[in-house]
């Protein structure tokens, strides 16, 4: 950073509604209306703070499909923004502005059960148009098997599709659950899982395998987290939910700009940039182990991304735990 761009980086963060904008924004990508919501700030203060943000380079915009969200700049892991960002993230959000965002997560997780349920039976004919198993499948359980561990007994798939990656995760382990926020793609898989003796199949989300204290060796996503309501928030999920030693493998879109799969793929997200999983990850108490990209038509990339949970990590039901043991303070900023 230049000397002169100093004075104007630290002073936007001079307010504390811009730091509990750069808080809020810890959880997700927001629009302008929805952190207005969330922080109880008229749609022009809010917009004028953004803009504070966005000019001292805190903030970055996005578009995705007819919407414009608000994230946290991307950048080194070892710079003075990034460690200011985990500082933030040891405070605690106050109760109502967590019970806004839970509400906003929900609201986006009833879309995209909605679209599922109204366009299961043509999902495949759209995603023909992106990538179809078969193109970057073998890439994936080539990374998987570079990575994984004979101790690894129990695998999980995070929206398993047609069930195709269950077939090759239950010749591996000797338990597979594949689970779906969605009654008519879980129906998809049943025909090929029923034929799998190691899988079981079942109806929730990660919330609800973390309610129940569930634990895994390896967790797959193959094409799933742009579908996904808060995409970083289901990474920390799954690092709850992952054993010591265990496996985080993503599959998924680098960002590009075919706004067309908002509509008719269900889209939440127009793919991600590496940066942003590592950070997710890295922010989830993970490490990057390997990666690989894939080439494939319609100006579409896929990447895959696999993270190891070090070994003997303690396990945290919520923030605040994490906090309390590293000894740093639960005062919100307020």
């Amino acid at each position: 950073m230049k000397l002169d761009l100093v004075p104007t980086f630290f002073k936007a963060i001079g307010d504390p509604t811009r730091l509990t904008v750069l808080q809020a924004l810890g959880h997700g990508a927001f629009g302008v209306l929805e952190l207005s919501d969330l922080l109880d700030v008229r749609q022009s203060g809010m917009s004028h703070h953004l803009k504070i943000l966005s000019k001292a380079g805190w903030v970055e915009s996005r578009r995705e499909g007819n919407s414009i969200y608000y994230r946290r700049s991307l950048g080194d892991a070892l710079s003075i923004q990034q460690q200011l960002f985990r500082e933030l993230d040891q405070y605690e959000l106050p109760d109502d502005l967590q019970r806004k965002l839970a509400d906003i997560r929900a609201a986006r997780l009833n879309a995209a059960q909605a679209f599922f349920a109204n366009h299961a039976d043509e999902f495949e004919l759209h995603q023909e148009r992106i990538a179809l198993f078969h193109q970057y499948g073998p890439e994936t359980l080539q990374l998987l098997d570079s990575c994984r561990q004979q101790s690894h007994q129990r695998a999980l798939e995070v929206g398993p599709g047609k069930g195709e990656f269950l077939t090759a995760l239950n010749d591996r382990f000797r338990q597979v659950v594949g689970i779906d926020i969605s009654a008519a793609m879980l129906e998809q898989a049943r025909i090929p899982a029923q034929q799998l003796s190691h899988v079981k199949l079942r109806e929730g989300d990660t919330e609800s395998l973390m309610a129940e204290d569930e634990q895994f060796d390896v967790v797959v996503y193959n094409m799933v987290l742009h579908h996904v309501p808060a995409p970083g928030q289901e990474v920390v999920n799954c690092a709850h939910l992952m054993a010591p030693g265990a496996l985080l493998v993503i599959t998924d879109l680098c960002r590009h700009d075919q706004e067309w799969a908002h509509h008719q793929c269900g889209d939440q997200w127009l793919g991600f940039e590496p940066d942003e999983l590592h950070q997710w990850a890295e922010s989830a108490g993970l490490d990057h182990e390997q990666g690989r990209f894939l080439a494939l038509r319609n100006g579409f990339q896929v990447q895959t991304q696999v993270y190891r949970k070090p070994p003997q990590t303690p396990l945290f039901t919520d923030t605040s735990e994490a906090n309390a043991a590293a000894g740093h303070p639960l005062t919100s900023l307020n």
